[in-house]
């Protein structure tokens, strides 16, 4: 049985023991323990100077390259489009900035670019009135291109008429052309019913068409690393748009961002570049507001020309900066 004696002895080890926690803190130790902890702090002050130093000189080189980029550009794609025509789309979520720089590039490379189709946020609306009138108009609008209709799933009428009005072809895959008369009463059709903005009448028949699109933002504020429904949804129908005029043209890129890694939002690219995806023979450029990106645009168009497509950019799922032309 423990004794009073054994209790003495403990509390006797236990206050020694502190008398030299406190001597040994007060004293060597902690020379010691502040000569580390100063040496750990100018350690990490020096490592983030040179984090910041490797970041600046990165910022140099990545502007430089755009630099460059930008001053070769010209070179790069002169006469690659000569005699093409070439329409535009720009999807609700394209920066205008990035759109003008695409119409421009198109232009330098020779190409005949038209009047820029808006299509505008009602084109992937859940409103019960804006799908009814979406339905509505894309109906008529076969009806006046006197096409029937033939959308996959996922698709809608308004995306086969979108697609018979930019290219003028009135089935995927044939040669029969929509009468301009045609073509003007059916964008009509989709002006009146505010799913499209642009001028009175509609771009040229054109047998490349290049989709400019971004994110499309979460509808929920908070940012996880799973994709918002409803943004996958919109973005799926800028897919299934792209589809449907890929069908019809010689040529389709779809030209937009990836979004950002952290936040809920839905990018059409990813969408598209996902194995067994509607607008799988669409080629598609991630980076669209840096030269190498307008490039990849111009170059990507050149190869679905002759018959091949792929995904370009600086995203983990690209097949490259650019295309490879032969």
């Amino acid at each position: 049985m423990i004794d009073f004696r054994y209790h003495l002895v403990s509390l006797a080890a236990v206050l020694i023991a502190l008398s030299i926690g406190i001597v040994l803190g007060a004293g060597p130790l902690n020379d010691n323990i502040g000569s580390t902890l100063s040496g750990e702090v100018t350690k990490l002050r020096q490592e983030k100077d040179a984090l910041r130093a490797q970041g600046n000189d990165q910022r140099r080189q990545i502007d430089g390259r755009d630099a460059y980029d930008e001053a070769t550009l010209d070179t790069v794609v002169q006469g690659r489009l000569t005699d093409r025509q070439v329409n535009v789309v720009a999807l609700p979520q394209a920066a205008d900035e990035d759109v003008t720089a695409i119409r421009d590039t198109l232009e330098q490379a020779g190409a005949s670019v038209g009047e820029t189709v808006e299509v505008t946020s009602a084109w992937a609306s859940t409103d019960d009135q804006l799908t009814s009138t979406r339905s509505t108009a894309g109906q008529a609008a076969l009806q006046l291109l006197q096409v029937g209709p033939a959308v996959p799933d996922g698709a809608q009428r308004v995306d086969q008429a979108l697609a018979v009005i930019l290219t003028g072809r009135t089935k995927a895959g044939s040669p029969d052309k929509a009468p301009p008369s045609d073509r003007e009463a059916a964008w009509s059709e989709l002006r009146d019913a505010g799913l499209v903005k642009g001028s009175d009448t509609p771009p040229a028949a054109a047998e490349l068409v290049v989709l400019v699109g971004g994110p499309v933002p979460a509808t929920t504020a908070d940012s996880t690393d799973a994709v918002d429904r409803e943004a996958e949804r919109i973005a799926g129908s800028w897919v299934a748009l792209t589809h449907l005029v890929q069908t019809h043209a010689d040529g389709t890129v779809l030209a937009a961002a990836e979004a950002d890694t952290g936040t809920s939002d839905a990018s059409p690219l990813t969408m598209a570049r996902t194995p067994g995806s509607l607008a799988d023979r669409v080629s598609t450029v991630d980076v669209p507001s840096i030269p190498m990106g307008r490039a990849a645009v111009v170059l990507a168009l050149v190869e679905q020309s002759d018959g091949g497509s792929g995904d370009y950019g600086l995203g983990q799922s690209a097949d490259g900066p650019v295309p490879t032309l032969k």
